[in-house]
This record gives structure tokens, sequence and C-alpha cells, in this order.
């Protein structure tokens, strides 16, 4: 009995996948063109309109002239408008508050500054009274 060859060579193996692409390829094109005929105003043949990724149209960005003075002077005033009322809120938002900056703290009462003065004033003092007494020794 004669042993039949199932080895195949490396040109053999490559002209047999470059086939097989080539008839998926033809597959493909004659899915894409019935997708065409389907669905005509989703595709112009002018190629510039094309879908890219996803079906969707790429869209070309508008080259913008150069500004005039008056459109220039228009946006600079939206601006100054813009920030003038955030200044605003920001000046209202301060006097709401205690500490004039903006936060969010509560206001203290006379007697609990009095009180945390009192405090202040006994702790500096033990500092001190330490400090004097290490001098010493």
């Amino acid at each position: 009995m004669a042993k039949i060859a199932t080895e195949l060579s490396i040109e053999r193996l490559t002209d047999l996948a470059r086939r097989g692409a080539v008839a998926f390829v033809e597959t493909l094109e004659t899915e894409i063109a019935a997708i065409r005929r389907a669905f005509p105003d989703t595709f112009d043949n002018t190629g510039a309109g094309s879908p890219g990724v996803g079906g969707r149209r790429r869209r070309r960005r508008r080259r913008r002239g150069p500004l005039s003075a008056a459109g220039r002077a228009a946006i600079a005033a939206a601006q100054k408008t813009r920030w003038a009322k955030i200044k605003s809120r920001r000046r209202i938002d301060a006097r709401t508050t205690s500490s004039g900056g903006g936060s969010k703290r509560r206001a203290m009462s006379a007697a609990q500054r009095k009180a945390i003065g009192e405090r202040m004033k006994k702790y500096w003092a033990a500092r001190r009274k330490v400090s004097a007494s290490s001098k010493k020794s």
C-alpha cells in the first residue's frame, strides 16, 4: 500500500489560506452590496460621507475664519457679565458667614470667644511656667 502524504508544504498552506481569505472577502462584499441596496439613503456614492466606525458618518470640522473686533468685544462683554455674576454670589456668601472668607462655619458668640480666650491665657501661662522652670535647672 502506498503511503498518503498528509503534510502540506508552507507554500501550499499559504496558497490555501489566501484562497480562503479571498472567498471570505467576496462573501463580505456581496453582503455589503445587499445592505447598501436595502438602505440606499444611508450611504452616498461620493465617498465623502462614507460611514466610519459603527456605521456613523464622519463629521468634518468647520474651519473658522478670523474673529472680528465686534465679535471679540461681544464675547468679552458676555464673559465679564458671567464673572460679575459669580463674584456677586461669592460676596453674598461671604456676608452670610462669620469668617468673611466664604467658609461655612457657624458664628461664635461673645461668651464663647471669651471662654476660649481665658483657656488660652491659662494654657500659655502654664507653658511659660514650664519653660521658666526648665531654664533654671
